[in-house]
């Protein structure tokens, strides 16, 4: 039975966490270890950890790392996921998750089942649908069905695209990957520590010709409060309101992004995807407006990002 393990970091969750760690007990997978970062709470968050930890059913544990770090300062989610990603030990499988979602029973098993049709050796991200909710977890929609990219469809994948897209391969909460691709990302070197975690796991398995898998059943209820941002899950109007709040985060992601993708990778990626590392982590603006391939999907995001780019905040 492959080994399983999940990765979140908490933070004043208490009104949450409940929901979430009962969701993870009830999983048919019969062998998880969920890793957890308390990332400096005031509230409950961990009596309500330590409470599950000594009922957690057989199969399953929950290990609280600030236990043995001895670390409980507030670092921040990026920072605090990072911090995780490099203190839990070798699976075979790895979960994000977040303390406010609930999951769907099989969630894991599914996960695993469609990992294992391809070999150990390849780096393989896998992501899910799901239900976007209210703060209630009343859902209001799931996402769009999307196909699977194979290794060799992969070739042909437009890395400034995914790059630009931040998300390109959902949100982290419905990602789960194996130990090639955990090895490639996170431990072929240092990398600034404030780049989203998810964004980063993506650019990973698409640079280096990685599987894809998306499974378009919704395996897990997404809370999102007000205020919440992630634009990729945003619509209409309110897309752009949440996307213009936070630009200079979003902005501020790619510029990171790129510049430590091309030192760490830029060796490794074809010689097309190696040209677009290099224009983008320069300051050729005017170059980089005139990219002949495109950015986005929509012709008004890839209109606002040309902008962008020229004024060099890309």
């Amino acid at each position: 039975m492959k080994k399983v393990i999940l990765i979140t970091s908490t933070y004043n969750g208490a009104a949450y966490l409940p929901a979430l760690l009962d969701s993870i007990f009830a999983q048919t997978y019969p062998n998880i270890d969920l890793y957890v970062r308390d990332d400096g709470s005031t509230d409950s968050s961990v009596s309500i950890l330590r409470d599950y930890q000594s009922r957690a059913p057989e199969g399953k544990r929950i290990i609280l790392i600030n236990d043995s770090t001895n670390d409980w300062g507030n670092k921040g989610a990026h920072q605090s996921y990072h911090y995780l990603i490099h203190a839990i030990p070798k699976a075979d499988y790895y979960i994000f998750c977040d303390q406010d979602d609930v999951w769907m029973p099989e969630k894991v098993e599914r996960a695993v089942s469609h990992m294992e049709q391809y070999p150990d050796t390849l780096p393989i991200l896998y992501t899910h649908n799901y239900y976007v909710c209210d703060n209630d977890l009343h859902p209001e929609h799931t996402l769009p069905d999307k196909k699977d990219i194979s290794p060799d469809a992969m070739a042909s994948v437009n890395l400034a695209k995914v790059i630009m897209t931040g998300t390109w391969a959902g949100v982290g909460m419905a990602q789960a990957f194996n130990h090639t691709l955990k090895e490639l990302a996170f431990h072929t070197g240092d990398y600034n520590p404030s780049i989203a975690i998810d964004c980063w796991i993506s650019w990973v398995v698409a640079g280096m010709n990685g599987a894809l898998i998306y499974d378009n059943r919704p395996l897990a209820y997404y809370r999102r409060h007000t205020g919440t941002y992630s634009s990729g899950d945003a619509g209409g109007f309110a897309r752009y309101k949440d996307w213009q709040r936070h630009m200079n985060r979003h902005c501020r992601n790619i510029i990171d992004g790129i510049h430590e993708y091309h030192r760490l990778y830029g060796s490794m990626v074809s010689a097309e995807r190696a040209q677009f590392l290099e224009l983008f982590d320069s300051k050729q603006h005017l170059r980089k407006f005139f990219y002949p391939h495109r950015l986005r999907s929509h012709l008004i995001d890839e209109f606002a990002f040309r902008i962008l780019l020229l004024i060099g905040k890309i």
